[in-house]
């Protein structure tokens, strides 16, 4: 009786010895890799969106716009025409520290026409913020890289 009594102690004060605290926090500890992975994967969760505004004014009636932009499946390219046009387009989503970018190029540059744009970001439900905007004469361009 006293053997199976002390066969009984010394397997419960191996089973409390086996499972200590050190055995826990080991378990929790995660190599650089895997936390640089976790940390990269929550940052490709985030969504973001773009919006782009152009507008120009010409001289002549049937003038045309070439407008080259970013989406989130590549660049692509529209035509607008009109003596006061305007174009405004939202993409997404689209990845943090991805590059985006505007330009917009008017025909018949023998005149000074006059043209603005701007380009907008917002992350995932937030508000559009303005991220780029410029003025120019015949032709445009703006860049911005995603980083907030």
């Amino acid at each position: 009786m006293k053997r199976l009594l002390l066969l009984m102690m010394a397997t419960a004060t191996l089973a409390f010895v086996s499972c200590s605290k050190d055995d826990d926090d080991v378990a929790q500890v995660m190599p650089k890799e895997q936390q640089d992975q976790q940390t990269d994967n929550q940052v490709e969760e985030t969504r973001y969106y773009v919006k782009y505004e152009v507008s120009y004014g010409t001289v002549f009636r049937n003038n045309k716009a070439k407008v080259t932009f970013m989406t989130e499946t590549g660049l692509n390219t529209i035509q607008i025409s009109g003596q006061k046009g305007s174009w405004e387009g939202t993409y997404g989503p689209l990845k943090k520290h991805q590059n985006i970018s505007l330009k917009l190029a008017i025909d018949g540059t023998d005149n000074e026409n006059s043209c603005h744009a701007r380009i907008y970001v917002s992350r995932d439900k937030e508000p559009f913020v303005i991220k780029a905007e410029g003025s120019g004469v015949n032709t445009l361009e703006l860049s911005y890289k995603i980083d907030f």
